[in-house]
């Protein structure tokens, strides 16, 4: 037996002498105090966690029942047995009634004495180490509480033990209800995927690669890097959310397979053209020479477009582009920019660009000229583009009781009610496989709402699919200086 401290009370003096010798013969490394007298004992049990404590019942002042019940209330746990005089038996059972761990009978036996307090020795110990555990998983929770990946504990009953608050946060399951439960009933599909989760035997760098894998949760696809260790009665899972990061690589993928067949076409026209204008074994006019070096021109436009939205795109992320402010008669802008876009278009014929009359006062906001021009570009550009069939965009400037507003308006395919959302994320577009003949690199939507949020406007987009999209910038009207209320003030009426 390993080494523990026992405590034994009795007044009589004889028994104190002989009965600690004789534990000693028999118990390996044991360390025994004596009192003689109950409040001694109190005093000792205060400042001693014994691993047992004997007493006779029958003391003067507090007999043993009384340090029985005075024990319970400050150590509950430490197993106390209690000797009594032959014959005793109602005195046995009301210190079996009170917690008395056993009793003894006088004479000692003394192999069954040792027994019991072995016993009881055993059992301290091992609430001892129980309740250590306990502490170190309290501590250990407490820690858990604060990661950010989610961490849950399922027995080898496929139970759930241990919930922490990141698990609550990625799957909205709060702890309460998913405690105790069955991990299948609570998660779909768990059964499935914990099949191709990486379990090591021990925890650390050698432990086997998270793997990523879908959950559904709540009709939702929920994207899990997740992996486990096994102990003693079950599995750790340990797990973070990428869901946004597996979209966010989806659409980087098809950025880049629309960015490579957006580079392709303009560098093959430019290329063909060229390789044209070099050969020898041809004689090419005026006309011609002429025709391919305009396609020249005009591809080398439009490469310099993509790698300008990639840049700006770069710029806006970063936080490094710096935004020029100033007063813009926004309906002077419009016809520009809607001049410059029938030009542009000139070619399709079966659309119509239009610059509604403005109803109302003046049409003056506060923003970056260069910028509000490019959005307005954009959004008429992306009207054009998604009228595959023709028909009229229609452009507007109505001043507002809260400020100015653009509508961009057209009769094209439309938006679907579903992706109306993700319109103005970054590298998205309504047609990536490019069916409708549409192309673009998904990056001017998202330019557009950037610019336009950092001029502190707002852009919306009201749509059907079929039927055509509206889209509406609002933005705040510029302040009136000091010197033009100066100047109001001072003229006539």
């Amino acid at each position: 037996m390993t080494e523990a401290r026992i405590l034994i009370v009795d007044d009589d003096v004889a028994l104190l002498d002989a009965l600690p010798r004789a534990l000693r013969l028999r118990l390996d490394g044991v360390e025994i105090d004596t009192v003689d007298n109950a409040g001694d004992a109190l005093k000792q049990i205060i400042l001693t966690d014994y691993d047992a404590i004997v007493s006779d019942i029958k003391m003067p002042g507090m007999d043993g029942l009384g340090v029985l019940s005075e024990i319970r209330k400050l150590r509950p746990k430490t197993p106390t047995l209690l000797i009594t005089g032959h014959g005793e038996h109602d005195l046995a059972v009301q210190a079996l009634r009170g917690g008395a761990y056993d009793f003894v009978q006088k004479p000692i036996d003394r192999d069954y004495f040792v027994a019991s307090l072995e016993r009881a020795i055993e059992m301290r110990k091992l609430e001892r180490q129980v309740e250590d555990q306990r502490h170190a998983l309290e501590r250990h929770a407490r820690v858990l509480a604060h990661v950010d990946n989610g961490v849950v504990l399922v027995d080898d009953g496929s139970v759930v033990r241990y919930w922490n608050p990141a698990a609550e946060a990625i799957t909205g399951l709060p702890a309460h209800e998913v405690i105790d439960k069955a991990v299948g009933a609570i998660l779909s599909g768990w059964n499935t995927v914990t099949e191709l989760v990486p379990v090591s035997e021990v925890p650390g760098p050698e432990g086997a690669a998270a793997k990523t894998l879908p959950l559904e949760l709540d009709g939702k696809e929920l994207w899990l890097s997740i992996s486990g260790v096994r102990f003693g009665d079950g599995v750790v899972y340990a797990f973070r959310d990428v869901t946004e990061e597996r979209a966010l690589d989806e659409l980087k993928g098809e950025f880049v397979a629309t960015i490579s067949h957006e580079l392709r076409t303009p560098l093959a026209a430019i290329y063909g053209s060229a390789q044209t204008l070099q050969r020898r074994d041809l004689k090419l006019d005026e006309g011609t020479r002429e025709r391919l070096l305009e396609v020249i021109a005009a591809e080398s436009e439009r490469l310099t477009r993509i790698a300008g939205d990639i840049l700006l795109a770069n710029s806006l992320d970063s936080g490094r582009l710096r935004l020029e402010s100033g007063h813009v008669e926004l309906a002077a802008l419009a016809k520009d920019v809607v001049d410059e876009m029938r030009e542009a278009f000139a070619e399709r014929e079966d659309i119509m660009i239009t610059l509604e009359p403005v109803n109302g006062g003046g049409t003056e906001v506060s923003a970056d000229p260069d910028k509000l021009r490019q959005v307005l570009i954009n959004l008429i550009d992306n009207a054009v583009k998604y009228s595959p069939e023709g028909g009229r965009v229609q452009v507007e400037v109505e001043p507002r009781d809260s400020g100015i507003r653009v509508v961009v308006r057209d009769e094209g395919i439309g938006i679907p009610g579903s992706e109306q959302q993700r319109i103005f994320g970054k590298f998205y577009r309504i047609d990536p496989q490019l069916s409708r003949g549409v192309g673009g690199t998904g990056l001017g939507l998202y330019i557009c709402r950037e610019l336009v949020r950092r001029m502190q406007g707002r852009i919306s987009v009201e749509s059907r699919e079929g039927t055509g999209s509206t889209f509406c910038i609002d933005l705040p009207v510029a302040p009136v200086s000091a010197s033009q209320r100066q100047t109001a003030v001072s003229e006539p009426a």
